[in-house]
């Protein structure tokens, strides 16, 4: 075999496998730096006086659970004379009336209820509670998540400093779900890194915004609280990561409900795409944007377009047949014993989940109206 010939075949194998190439070296890239910055990453609540909050809570069908949830705000320690709750409503079970219920024996908290007898969607919904908020903060939390007792007082703290917007809460998983705890402890190590570096990306269902920067809803519009944080970034605020706000929920394992989730992102992202590499937008622009761009659209085409050309490869050409039965091999001792391989095993799932929604979304589907999402016990 000449040099020619070597030439060749190295150049077949670089283009047969660049996809998988790129893809695993941008995660060598964005692991390195997030565990490296992370590490860096120290929060600072202090706050001398406690402004007047609205915290709004959007419900449906949660009459298993919604009286529970309220009686967990008794024992948080922000003083309940410093806000304002904000229930909006469209369910169809007894939710609404044990709200009212819950309003009549605890008349020392300020609730106001909006229901709607008409599904709307999660984005009008908020719409119409936001509008009512008197708050300078306003703290959005799920119907379905249990605050730490310091949480709320944690997460209002890091307003003390001006240049801050908006700032989300650390979830933690309610529910014995490994799997999920993986994929939240590598989220946790990306979050401080990104606060670090700008500003975070990706909100969680227990956030606090700064009432005069948050923006209204298009009424498909889905995952909320980055939408807020995107626009709050681009009124030159930052957006921070509180580690010690910590909230539970219990995470379903729907893999609807990850497709829908990742459909929202995938417009908040393409809504935003102005953004991406753009130094206008500091190092939020020139990283956190991008490296989120990559993960959730560009990273799951470069794994199809690989297996792709693996198995053309294994079928017809036959250039590197020992690592394409290798690659194969692994995925299939992945997905048999996915419950030994929780990391790797939630990034093929979540992969999977985010191409269905790239598909979902180049043909035009999207669903507006927030549904109740079956979780773990």
């Amino acid at each position: 075999m000449n040099i020619i010939d070597i030439f060749i075949i190295n150049t077949k194998f670089i283009l047969l496998y660049s996809p998988l190439i790129v893809l695993i070296f941008c995660y060598v890239i964005i692991g390195s730096i997030s565990l490296f910055y992370s590490k860096k990453y120290v929060t600072r609540s202090n706050i001398s006086e406690l402004p007047f909050i609205s915290l709004v809570i959007p419900t449906y069908n949660e009459e298993d659970i919604i009286s529970s949830r309220l009686s967990s705000l008794l024992y948080l320690t922000y003083p309940i004379d410093k806000m304002e709750i904000i229930i909006t409503d469209s369910s169809n079970d007894n939710t609404p009336l044990l709200i009212e219920e819950f309003m009549k024996v605890h008349k020392e908290l300020s609730i106001k209820l909006i229901h709607d007898n008409v599904r709307r969607g999660l984005a009008v919904a908020l719409n119409k509670a936001y509008e009512q908020c008197k708050g300078d903060i306003i703290v959005k939390i799920d119907s379905d998540i249990v605050l730490e007792k310091d949480a709320l007082l944690n997460i209002v703290s890091n307003f003390s400093n001006p240049s801050i917007g908006a700032v989300t809460g650390k979830m933690k998983i309610a529910s014995d779900n490994s799997k999920e705890v993986s994929y939240r402890d590598i989220q946790d190590i990306i979050q401080r890194a990104e606060a670090y570096i700008d500003s975070i990306y990706m909100a969680h269902p227990f956030s606090a915004y700064r009432r005069a920067l948050i923006r209204q809803y298009e009424p498909y519009h889905y995952g909320d609280e980055t939408i807020q944080t995107i626009h709050i970034r681009r009124q030159g605020y930052k957006v921070c990561y509180d580690p010690s706000s910590i909230f539970y929920e219990r995470v379903a394992d729907s893999l609807k409900q990850k497709i829908r989730r990742a459909e929202g992102h995938i417009i908040i992202l393409i809504e935003n795409i102005d953004m991406l590499f753009n130094p206008k937008y500091g190092k939020f622009g020139l990283y956190v944007f991008p490296s989120n761009f990559f993960m959730i659209i560009i990273s799951p085409l470069l794994l199809l377009v690989s297996l792709i050309l693996i198995i053309i490869d294994l079928i017809v050409f036959r250039y590197a047949m020992i690592l394409d039965i290798f690659i194969i091999i692994f995925i299939l001792l992945i997905i048999a014993a996915r419950n030994m391989f929780n990391s790797i095993w939630m990034f093929i799932n979540l992969q999977y989940a985010q191409l269905r929604a790239i598909l979902n979304f180049a043909m035009g589907r999207n669903q507006s109206k927030w549904e109740k999402v079956k979780r773990n016990a």
